[in-house]
């Protein structure tokens, strides 16, 4: 077979404090009886770190806190909190959730809840091993693949890696403040739901003008 020579590698285009996308405000009504509640904004700027600690705290505030205040207290089948640390971005979000802006206002609470969490050892070690596994997650030959692929695309070497797991096993108290100063500060936030017209409406009734959802109608 015969292939093509490989291309020169370009340089790459310099890193930018603007934002990728505008911050915005969305909302898709759909004729539905549970929403989709999704927010996040950049975490990472240029030139930040980034631990495996912070994998550890979004564990933590995915399976105590979101789970308890969307899931059990609020109802939706489901939620939790996602961080990339290729994309720099975190994001919460929720599906199949009776609740709209009581959701969203779980999220804006989420530093006041890590200001008062006093996380016992014996929690946070939990916390670190169920990170290691995730980490340690068996993986199909495609999956496999794909990671190297990945890996390989965004220039994370076996080094990089090891110095990632060394940061979730020592992940301490102090990481949990430091998480949270990232996340008062989290920038251009943006709102995106699938609701109902009426769920919609309930939720902009009590925002100001300038905090309303624009309203999209797919259905």
């Amino acid at each position: 077979a015969v292939f093509a020579p490989k291309a020169d590698r370009l340089d790459p285009e310099p890193w930018s404090h603007h934002p990728l996308f505008p911050q915005t405000r969305e909302a898709f009504a759909v004729p539905t009886q549970v929403n989709y509640v999704a927010k996040g904004g950049r975490f990472y700027h240029p030139g930040d770190a980034v631990t495996g600690a912070d994998a550890v705290v979004r564990r933590v505030i995915s399976l105590d806190y979101l789970w308890n205040e969307v899931r059990v207290k609020g109802g939706a089948y489901g939620g939790g909190c996602s961080l990339n640390p290729v994309t720099g971005t975190f994001a919460f979000s929720s599906y199949r959730d009776p609740n709209l802006q009581q959701t969203l206002d779980i999220y804006d609470q989420t530093p006041s809840y890590l200001d008062g969490l006093d996380l016992a050892q014996a929690e946070l070690d939990k916390a670190i091993i169920a990170s290691i596994g995730d980490l340690d997650s068996p993986l199909t030959n495609d999956q496999k693949g794909f990671l190297s692929l990945r890996h390989y695309l965004d220039g994370t070497t076996d080094a990089i890696r090891q110095e990632y797991r060394d940061t979730v096993l020592k992940t301490s108290k102090a990481d949990f403040a430091a998480f949270n100063a990232k996340l008062k500060n989290l920038a251009h936030p943006s709102t995106v739901v699938f609701a109902s017209a009426d769920a919609i409406k309930a939720a902009n009734d009590n925002l100001p003008a300038d905090a309303q959802l624009q309203v999209t109608t797919l259905l």
